[in-house]
């Protein structure tokens, strides 16, 4: 027996159809992306942090407690400070990409390598990075400025809304041309205002922008050695921010604007300076 054309296309397109919304179903799924939790699931296409689930026995959550400053003082935007050429400068957005890439013992072994990713800015103090179990009182934690050449080049669309590597606003990735090797998180972002005539007041136009990003303009690693605190329930270590750092050794006034490729000298000086611009809170 055969079936007629007409049947015949009806069955293929709800074959068809059938195809479609199961494609678009495993796109779209959700799941647990970090590799330390018990339902790690590295076939998910959406990271969704809220349904990992972790072996607690003896291991707490271990809390980054971040401190700004600029130099000796207490940063805050829309706080006067000066560079070190003397120049007034005035911070409106400061931020910046950071990850953690291990935990150190005492014996210099690393003992969790799972990269964590931190969005920094000066509103948020409290960062969640990672497990530790409860006797351990001193780790050395491995930093990096920046986001690796893999990520960088992942569309932010595939992260939970809460995830540091998603869309943010104000905008903290550059998405130029369809092709994913041409995007880039901004690895750092600092703008403000700069007395760029020295008459002692900010006016218009008397700006600096520093958006650093693309895959040679991450940072050096850099390792900090940290006391563990046990506060409540939680575990802590304690770090300052010195965003006086990003701008070590650097003329504002000669120097203000850089998309990164349009003045790669001073990207490259700001990516540089990122080496030292995390140190343990005393």
């Amino acid at each position: 027996m055969y079936l007629n054309t007409k049947k015949m296309k009806n069955i293929f397109k709800r074959i068809l159809s059938a195809i479609v919304v199961l494609n678009f179903a495993i796109s779209c799924q959700e799941g647990c992306l970090d590799p330390n939790a018990l339902n790690y699931n590295s076939s998910a296409r959406k990271s969704n942090d809220e349904l990992c689930e972790y072996d607690t026995n003896n291991k707490e959550f271990l809390f980054l407690e971040t401190h700004h400053k600029f130099d000796n003082l207490d940063f805050n935007l829309d706080s006067i400070y000066f560079d070190d050429f003397g120049t007034m400068i005035k911070f409106n957005r400061a931020a910046f990409y950071v990850s953690k890439n291990c935990f150190y013992n005492s014996n210099n072994l690393c003992f969790d390598d799972t990269v964590n990713y931190l969005l920094v800015d000066p509103s948020i103090t409290n960062y969640n990075i990672g497990y530790l179990e409860k006797d351990i009182e001193n780790i050395s934690i491995e930093f990096q400025v920046g986001v690796d050449s893999i990520s960088n080049h992942i569309d932010p669309a595939i992260y939970n809304s809460n995830h540091p590597l998603s869309y943010q606003s104000p905008s903290m990735h550059w998405q130029m041309g369809n092709s994913s090797q041409d995007w880039s998180y901004l690895f750092i972002v600092a703008e403000g205002m700069a007395d760029l005539n020295s008459n002692g007041i900010f006016e218009s136009g008397e700006i600096f922008v520093f958006h650093i990003g693309g895959d040679p303009f991450r940072c050096n690693n850099h390792i900090v050695n940290c006391d563990v605190h046990q506060i409540n329930d939680e575990l802590k270590v304690k770090v300052n921010i010195n965003w006086a750092d990003i701008i070590d050794d650097l003329d504002i006034k000669n120097s203000n604007f850089t998309h990164t490729m349009d003045n790669i000298p001073l990207a490259q000086k700001i990516s540089d300076n990122c080496g030292n611009l995390i140190s343990e809170h005393l």
